[in-house]
């Protein structure tokens, strides 16, 4: 079997921070890696939390890998890391980015966790070329797209012109089929949730926070709006409030 040429820059690393008997399991988005969650888990950690942070398979690596990986590789991945954390604490909470809000809601639904966030959760996307994804995959499995951003950072810098240069409609497809199971899956939580959305996100549109809160037969939920951030809530303008937030919810506060 021929593996592909890549490298993990630092940024990609997993996070484990060791704290008290109650865990907090945070997972990354689609294209993401743990260092969308660096500030976060490093205050949830502060708050007297063991945290973890798993890099989902194909992701922080390169481009060549990425596509090697399935839904099924990033949800195994999820699960095994909540089975570690569960295995070292009382209690595990569970806060999902993005994709990884997607992957949250799938594993709640089985393992109902005590406490659950969601950051900007695709359950729903604007681009609506997602619903063609399964045929576009037949015919290409990236796309170069304009990407003028830079970055100081040499590790963010080269997870730019891996990841986020292109479109992937073979892992789009993927990302598609988590979105479609986490939206029937949503009927069987019954976590205390704490659902998150941001004003000024591109990707992921206010009715999918909606879905959510709408539709889980969770007893406590509060839906809570940033009016500042981008789609990457845990890591933009608003992150130290976003973080307060979500420590709060794990307290009970």
């Amino acid at each position: 079997m021929n593996f592909p040429r890549c490298k993990t820059v630092e940024k990609s690393l997993p996070i484990f921070l060791k704290g008290e008997n109650e865990g907090v399991l945070f997972i990354h988005g689609y294209t993401g890696s743990p260092h969308d969650f660096e500030y976060m888990a490093k205050e949830v950690n502060r708050a007297g939390f063991t945290v973890s942070v798993p890099r989902l398979p194909g992701h922080g690596t390169c481009g060549e890998d990425f596509l090697t990986t399935t839904a099924r590789d990033w949800l195994r991945r999820a699960f095994d890391a909540y089975y570690d954390l569960k295995a070292i604490c009382d209690r595990v909470y569970v806060v999902g980015l993005s994709m990884g809000g997607v992957i949250a809601l799938i594993l709640a639904s089985q393992m109902n966790p005590p406490k659950l966030v969601t950051l900007a959760a695709a359950t729903h996307v604007f681009d609506k070329r997602i619903v063609l994804t399964p045929i576009l995959k037949l015919f290409t499995k990236k796309m170069p797209r304009e990407n003028i951003e830079k970055y100081e950072d040499p590790d963010i810098e080269y997870l730019r012109k891996e990841y986020w240069s292109y479109n992937w409609p073979k892992q789009a497809a993927e990302l598609y089929k988590l979105m479609k199971l986490a939206r029937k899956s949503v009927s069987k939580i019954t976590s205390d949730t704490l659902v998150v959305a941001a004003k000024n996100d591109n990707m992921v549109p206010m009715k999918a926070a909606e879905f959510i809160y709408n539709n889980i037969r969770s007893e406590k939920r509060k839906l809570l709006v940033f009016e500042k951030s981008g789609h990457v809530l845990s890591n933009d303008v608003e992150k130290e409030d976003v973080t307060r937030a979500v420590i709060e919810w794990l307290k009970g506060e």
